[in-house]
């Protein structure tokens, strides 16, 4: 009973939704009935052959697609097979059977309650109406980050934050202050709504872009936070993400980047955050400090990597156990360059605020 939330829930309806063909009867519109003795609603789109349908006890969508291979409406994740009969007016009729394990067959019983959505019935108030209520904030289990340190995973709307929880007495502020991360303004909660109404009439389930919070780095002294977003029904190119770095002794946010006088802009990010700190272009001096330090000598590049070694290209910054690293985006092409310099080395790059910060990295037992 998973709700297809993220663009990785779509994926497993590829299979079905490649082979579908146009010649598939479909009983489109929007059903209500019973599987066995379970109350449920269910819909068809007809401008290409998907579905879906829920459980009035649950109200999470689970797809329902075709296959070129047989004549049944397979559950995503093959968790079941529909097999319906034709449709006799406003009748429908058919059985459910488990895929794995000892063999079950369950009767299905439907009446069509909702024919206005036409070719797109998933779409519809008779459907996606029904799966729709106002959102709430939605708290997920203790995770642990490391001993004494562990978070929560907040969601609203399909935006995600997290709640920190440690002996750090900056956290509290700083709870706050990610709290503050989400949009809860209503052409926000319209657009969340409208996006999943969207692939409800496309693919038959509701999507919602893939958006994740998570602590990358956490320690007496400093936290950093990376935020990951993947765009629903998109390629790589709706991937971005940001990182955000606290003062825990402070409780204010710091641009990692000041450390070393400044960043460049680059006009080659991935995709800023609404208050991203971590990515940006070298400035010369660093450029020239970190290549030699790495044995980089730009002019050997590949042909094909050549782009990589430009002066604007974009690098992360980050906080690691034992060093900063600077980091392209992996693109798979294996030209990404990443850096990463051992605290103790980064002395002759780093302004009088940065070696202070350093120190405190250096010093800090945990």
């Amino acid at each position: 009973m998973k709700v297809f939330r993220t663009l990785g829930g779509l994926f497993l309806l590829a299979p079905f939704l490649a082979s579908a063909t146009g010649t598939v009867e479909v009983p489109k519109g929007v059903w209500e009935g019973t599987l066995d003795t379970k109350a449920i609603v269910a819909c068809f789109n007809a401008e290409y052959p998907s579905g879906s349908y829920f459980y009035k006890q649950y109200r999470k969508a689970i797809a329902l697609g075709r296959s070129e291979k047989d004549s049944f409406w397979h559950e995503g994740g093959e968790t079941g097979l529909w097999a319906l009969g034709p449709g006799k007016g406003t009748t429908l009729t058919g059985t459910w059977k488990n895929v794995k394990g000892t063999p079950v067959t369950l009767p299905i019983q439907l009446n069509l309650s909702d024919a206005t959505g036409g070719d797109k019935a998933c779409a519809s108030d008779g459907y996606a109406g029904l799966l729709e209520a106002p959102p709430k904030i939605e708290t997920g289990k203790k995770e642990e980050f490391a001993a004494g340190r562990s978070f929560r995973r907040l969601r609203f709307a399909g935006q995600e934050t997290i709640e920190l929880s440690g002996p750090e007495p900056t956290l509290a502020a700083i709870n706050r202050e990610l709290r503050r991360d989400f949009d809860t303004s209503k052409d926000t909660i319209k657009e969340y709504f409208d996006k999943r109404r969207e692939f409800l009439g496309r693919v038959g389930v509701p999507a919602e872009d893939e958006n994740t919070a998570d602590p990358s780095y956490w320690t007496s002294q400093w936290l950093s936070i990376r935020n990951y977003t993947w765009t629903a029904g998109t390629g790589r190119a709706g991937i971005s993400w940001f990182y955000r770095t606290w003062d825990l002794q402070t409780g204010k946010q710091v641009d990692l980047w000041t450390w070393f006088a400044s960043r460049q802009p680059s006009p080659n990010a991935p995709g800023p955050g609404p208050i991203a700190t971590s990515g940006g272009s070298m400035t010369p001096k660093l450029r020239r400090f970190l290549f030699r330090h790495a044995g980089i000598d730009p002019s050997k590049a590949e042909e094909n990597c050549e782009f990589n070694y430009r002066q604007d290209a974009y690098y992360d910054l980050t906080l690691e156990a034992k060093g900063m690293r600077f980091a392209q985006p992996d693109f798979g092409n294996g030209c990404a360059i990443e850096i990463e310099v051992p605290y103790a080395d980064l002395g002759p790059v780093l302004t009088p605020a940065g070696k202070a910060a350093v120190r405190r990295i250096v010093e800090s037992p945990n």
